[in-house]
């Protein structure tokens, strides 16, 4: 590697006086930012589609008729994929809906809700019992007119195995003297004509074709039928195309203010473009202190023929019920979660307790519960075909237009909407399955891993990226998986993504679910296809020039074509992987497999020792970038230590901590940068000139395995701080567990809510930190008195090179000082705290001219 920069021109050894001096300065820790509410949405999730409240708008902005993003690959009329510009083609689940919202008519004038002002900090997630926060996926928005307290609850309901979801309100009046004439209203405007513009996308509002069946709202088009069923009697019904003005068009009439009613629909079904419905539920008069509930519940069938199917869904699951008993039908659902399956560790705070409860309820809400899909004939519009790779229900060949058997069942999305994330990644679904079963959620944790042995995978072993790999069999995805359960991956300029370190995520999520529940009957039945197509498959990636795992694009998939890496994440998730798959080969009796994967194991990890750590111990993020000798520094390397390959108070990792404080410590919270990609080039190219805003984010998965890294290093402060601001942040925007907040300002950024990567990851931190409890990987922690390392002399501190140190334009938090335990380099201070900033600066400063020089400029 580079040498450590010197303190004066010549190469000798920085000033004693000044490098104490430096060292002297104050190590005590800043606080974050003051949290902000950045997350205004509210998804709810049966597991079979998926909906969402957004506080913001005052509406339901969002309906999609599966949990997932995608269904499958197109594929040609030979069962080929299709693809298109060096692009697969995919499939795309649709949202059908464009808006849906209640108004309100009370004092003589009416409005929409969706024009006044939310009270965000009583809106929420209902409590699932009193004097408790969230813990159920009943989404809440309160408002108010006047003495009227109005408060909406939308929910996809667990009763309905279907893509549904029902929409409440409850008028309740706050004053003391009755409020007379009230009325509800609801408007609820679906699309449901041609495209698959993708999920998070508006479909066309061609061809749809509005009728009255009783008093359900039958609406249908080319991407199916939705029925709307009015809980509560509605006194008037009303529809109109959005090119209606006057009395016909509802939107309008309430809009107006006033006291008009809707103008009921008495038309025989027609086809338009752009059709709208409404009900009118007339409340009269409610006293003081008393409350009245009215409501609409919704079902889609892709089978735009299929009114009377959904009709009797309805039926089945309403009955005569009204809201109020529908909604707190949902509530005592989830109490019931709570009490009798959710696993509580001693020693919270009422907010982690709350988060935690709620974190299960992501939990459950992220994963698939469909097994069967209806598919019409054509794909996007009339006459395109569509074409599938499942058969019917009956194991049949299938017929489109039908229903198919997909292999979908017990998939974890890595988030719920608005995330883009509605996919299954091995990578956030081994997080998950480990929350899952340390929360108590066995059955929902065993059909995750189950999942992942039944799904179509496989598929790439023989692509030309991995010929001179000699790909093995493997049933694990190298990315991602399909809603209907088909392995894919994601394309960009630089080819693939193709990730190994799915295999030894499995493994350890899969030992990890034993240990917890007890539950040995999963590997009993599943090892033929556990050992040979993950275990052995995992042993053959193993690369025999350098005893670690082949070049991949690991945890932050930086694709192929020459940005492949001999990764450090990917290596150590593949260590404590097969130690795990040794310790299930030897209880069920395969001594061969448990010798050969414990060895493999092991082989590994010293290999990660002796070449993926630098002259300080410190670990790298990869081999390429260690090599180079700048660049190198990388979150995700704190699961070396998590997942205690590594003593976590010795010496490999507390220069790996003193790195990763100064380089990465986010400058707004108390976590992590994901890696130092985004300014290790200045002015220059290196080996990752690709980094970006993505990467300078502060990440909460890293940061969550960053304080179980820390706690058990010693560094409780750190990991205690952590574990506050995650929880802080959560319970201010909505109980949301964000994948990354903005490292300037603390807003959250990019993806929410997070399930693996975050419920999942916040469930494994306070259970570590309420139990202590140590598994070092293969029975024993790295033996560090056999490594040596030729130290660099001065400051000891990894990675300064002679340009600037690598965390970018802003000022380094360092965070609390860990314990000066076992740190190689000699002669320096410890890198933390505010000290650490000065001494930043002045290693900068010193490294520049040589910098300068060597470049050329």
């Amino acid at each position: 590697m580079i040498p450590t920069p010197r303190l004066s021109h010549h190469l000798g050894r920085p000033p004693v006086l000044l490098v104490a001096l430096l060292c002297a300065a104050s190590t005590g820790a800043r606080a974050e930012v003051p949290i902000q509410r950045s997350f205004l949405r509210m998804p709810s999730s049966n597991g079979h589609g998926a909906v969402m409240l957004d506080v913001e708008q005052r509406k339901v902005t969002h309906f999609r008729e599966h949990l997932f993003a995608t269904e499958e690959p197109v594929i040609d009329a030979a069962g080929n994929d299709v693809f298109s510009n060096g692009h697969p083609q995919v499939i795309h689940s649709r949202d059908v809906l464009y808006d849906a919202f209640f108004g309100l008519r009370s004092g003589g004038t009416q409005r929409w809700l969706s024009t006044l002002e939310a009270d965000r900090d009583a809106s929420s997630y209902a409590a699932w019992t009193t004097g408790e926060t969230g813990g159920t996926s009943v989404a809440s928005l309160v408002q108010r007119v006047g003495t009227l307290e109005a408060t909406t609850f939308v929910f996809a309901p667990q009763g309905l195995p279907h893509a549904s979801f029902v929409m409440a309100l409850r008028v309740r009046n706050t004053g003391a003297e009755a409020v007379t004439g009230v009325s509800a209203f609801s408007l609820h405007n679906f699309h449901l004509g041609f495209g698959r513009p993708g999920v998070m996308s508006d479909l066309d509002e061609n061809g749809e074709t509005v009728a009255l069946s009783g008093n359900d709202f039958v609406e249908k088009g080319f991407a199916g039928v939705v029925v709307a069923r009015p809980l509560g009697i509605a006194a008037r019904k009303a529809a109109w195309l959005s090119s209606a003005t006057g009395p016909q068009n509802a939107y309008t009439v309430v809009n107006g203010g006033g006291g008009q009613n809707l103008q009921d629909f008495a038309g025989p079904a027609s086809s338009g473009t752009g059709w709208a419905t409404a009900y009118q539920f007339n409340l009269g008069d409610i006293p003081a202190s008393a409350e009245r509930w009215v409501g609409v519940a919704f079902a889609h069938h892709g089978d735009p023929e299929a009114a009377a199917t959904v009709q009797q869904w309805l039926t089945e699951y309403a009955g005569a019920s009204g809201a109020q008993a529908l909604v707190e039908g949902e509530v005592a659902h989830w109490a019931a979660f709570q009490t009798n399956t959710v696993k509580v560790p001693a020693g919270m705070s009422a907010d982690e307790a709350s988060l935690l409860r709620h974190s299960a309820v992501v939990l459950h809400m992220a994963q698939v519960r469909s097994r069967e899909a209806f598919l019409r004939e054509s794909l996007s519009r009339d006459g395109e075909p569509r074409r599938t790779r499942f058969r019917a229900p009956d194991g049949s060949p299938a017929t489109l237009p039908g229903r198919v058997r997909h292999a979908g069942y017990g998939a974890v999305l890595a988030s719920l909407p608005p995330g883009q994330w509605t996919y299954a990644w091995i990578r956030d679904g081994a997080y998950a399955v480990a929350g899952m079963a340390t929360l108590g959620m066995r059955s929902e944790a065993r059909d995750a891993l189950a999942y992942y042995l039944n799904a179509d995978s496989g598929r790439f072993q023989h692509w030309r990226e991995l010929e001179p790999y000699s790909m093995p069999p493997y049933i694990i995805t190298l990315t991602r998986y399909h809603g209907f359960g088909v392995e894919e991956t994601d394309f960009n300029e630089a080819g693939p993504n193709i990730e190994f370190d799915g295999f030894g995520l499995f493994l350890w999520a899969l030992r990890h679910y034993e240990r917890t529940t007890g539950d040995t009957t999963l590997v009993d039945e599943t090892w033929p296809t556990v050992s040979t197509k993950v275990g052995d498959a995992l042993v053959a990636l193993i690369d025999p020039a350098t005893g670690l795992i082949r070049p991949d694009s690991s945890i932050w998939e930086t694709h192929w074509n020459g940005r492949q890496r001999a990764w450090t994440y990917t290596s150590l998730t593949a260590a404590r992987g097969l130690c795990d798959a040794a310790e299930l080969a030897r209880r069920v009796g395969d001594t061969e497999r448990a010798t050969r994967y414990r060895q493999a194991g092991e082989s590994i990890r010293r290999a990660m020792a002796e070449k993926l750590t630098d002259s300080n111990f410190a670990l790298a993020s990869n081999l390429e970038e260690l090599t180079a000798g700048r660049g190198y520094w990388d979150a995700a390397v704190f699961d070396a230590f998590a997942f205690e390959l590594f003593d976590p108070a010795g010496k490999i990792a507390q220069a790996t901590y003193r790195g990763l404080d100064l380089r990465l410590s986010s400058p707004a919270g108390a976590g992590w940068q994901r890696n130092d990609d985004r300014y290790d080039h200045p002015g220059s190219t290196d080996l990752s000139p690709w980094g970006g805003e993505y990467d300078s984010a502060e990440w909460v998965i890293v940061s969550l395995r960053g304080a179980v890294a820390k706690r058990m290093g010693g560094d409780t402060a750190r990991a205690d701080r952590v574990l506050k601001w995650v929880t802080d942040q959560s319970m201010k925007n909505y109980l949301a567990i964000a994948e990354t907040y903005d490292e300037t300002n603390g807003t959250y950024k990019y993806n929410t809510p997070m399930a693996g990567f975050g419920a999942g990851a916040y469930a494994l931190a306070l259970d570590h930190r309420a139990t202590g409890e140590r598994d070092p990987a293969c029975g024993a922690y790295f033996d560090e008195s056999t490594l040596t390392k030729q130290p660099d002399a001065g400051t000891g501190t990894p990675d300064a090179g002679s340009q600037p140190p690598d965390a970018g334009p802003q000022t380094p938090d360092a965070g609390t000082p860990p314990d000066d335990r076992g740190v190689g380099g000699g002669g320096g201070c410890n890198a933390t705290g505010p000290g650490a900033v000065a001494l930043w600066l002045v290693l900068a400063f010193a490294g520049l001219a040589v910098a300068l020089r060597r470049r050329g400029a």
